[in-house]
């Protein structure tokens, strides 16, 4: 699933439990740990998860806009990779409006080929 990504150094910092009043789920915190972040071709679409000491500053411009959720990433072309309330994994184009919100899977392990199924899907 994560064969073509290049990780970044293991998060040590302060975990945080929520960005913008919503739950960051535990498997999340995990990965982040392990991993914090990275960039790579998910095969259909490449896919920047942000540094998780990152997260708070980035979604301050986008918490008006997704009152249920934050931005783990994106994929450098328009397109935003998140988190909401219930912990599910969604795209929502940079131009965020809720309504265009697409939830794509519920685990951050998956999330590679959930992005692809979205892709070929369309």
């Amino acid at each position: 699933m994560w064969s073509k990504f290049d990780f970044n150094d293991p998060y040590e910092g302060e975990i945080f439990e929520s960005i913008n009043n919503t739950p960051i789920p535990t498997e999340y915190i995990d990965f982040m740990k392990k991993h914090n972040g990275g960039e790579g071709d998910t095969g259909e679409s490449w896919l920047m998860l942000y540094p998780f000491e990152e997260l708070v500053e980035i979604n301050e411009e986008y918490q008006e806009y997704l009152k249920d959720g934050f931005i783990i990433g994106s994929n450098g072309g328009g397109e935003l990779f998140g988190i909401n309330g219930d912990g599910r994994y969604f795209i929502v184009p940079d131009i965020i409006e809720e309504e265009y919100l697409t939830v794509i899977g519920n685990s951050i392990e998956n999330l590679p080929e959930d992005i692809n199924r979205y892709w070929n899907n369309l």
